[in-house]
């Protein structure tokens, strides 16, 4: 695979191919069941070089299983989502959970309000039976990725949203959805349907960033936006003055 635009954004993670329904492709590493298994930490390993996987029965956190696109995760592992999500139980809440639990995750002002973002989320069952993560590294393995998930820095983050917009001369190509930490792969299996697909920046879930993201977000893109991408690089914003004083700290 053409590494080309890797090495002009000098990103230290490999972009990982996104295999939605693949049952067949040997794995490194496969999602536990009897885990509390979160998504990120699979799309991870994936762009530090293994290949790795998740099916429903792995797929054990409900907002996971929905990033994941195994459906509605909230309503069939955690039907009181909105709660957590919003001002948490309170006075209410079992001794000895979490403090999300108890206090709430604060995204949402009322479990009304949490309630209608989950109902507007683009659910959706592409991955069935099983996704796949892979390096770019290690495509030729596993054959061509629906989705192409890159971890970036600020400054890479900044040339990818501007790439975007390189050969459509438009200047919104890019959407910023909140979610948790993984659901721009569902937000950008949604843009799979559409004419003019827009890419998908994540990991604003600040619950998974206190953890382990500090200096990093993310882009989602369809796989022809990645293609897309790779054209015509030697005229691209990576080619210039401004860029190469950005390298210099890179």
């Amino acid at each position: 695979m053409d590494k080309k635009l890797v090495e002009m954004l000098h990103l230290d993670l490999e972009p990982v191919g996104i295999f939605f329904g693949n049952d067949t492709t040997e794995c490194d590493l496969k999602a536990d069941p009897e885990k509390r298994n979160c998504v990120i930490p699979f799309v991870m390993a994936a762009a530090k070089g293994k290949i790795t996987s998740m099916d429903e029965a792995g797929c054990t956190c409900p907002g996971g299983a929905v990033g994941a696109c195994f459906g509605d995760g909230f309503t069939r592992l955690n039907p009181n989502i909105h709660i957590m999500l919003s001002q948490g139980m309170g006075d209410k809440a079992p001794k000895g959970v979490p403090p999300m639990v108890k206090e709430g995750e604060r995204f949402f002002c009322t479990p009304d309000l949490a309630m209608k973002w989950r109902q507007n989320m683009p659910f959706s069952d592409k991955a069935y039976p099983r996704i796949v993560f892979a390096p770019l590294s290690r495509w030729s393995e596993v054959g061509i990725p629906d989705l192409v998930y890159i971890f970036a820095n600020p400054d890479q983050i900044s040339a990818l949203v501007t790439m975007q917009g390189f050969h459509k001369g438009k200047a919104v190509n890019t959407l910023a959805p909140f979610g948790a930490a993984c659901h721009s792969i569902v937000y950008a299996a949604e843009q799979m349907e559409k004419e003019e697909p827009m890419a998908i920046m994540g990991l604003f879930d600040i619950s998974q960033r206190s953890v382990a993201l500090k200096n990093y977000l993310s882009m989602t893109l369809t796989y022809g936006m990645w293609e897309d991408m790779l054209k015509d690089l030697d005229k691209s914003c990576l080619t210039t003055h401004s860029w190469r004083k950005i390298e210099e700290r890179l």
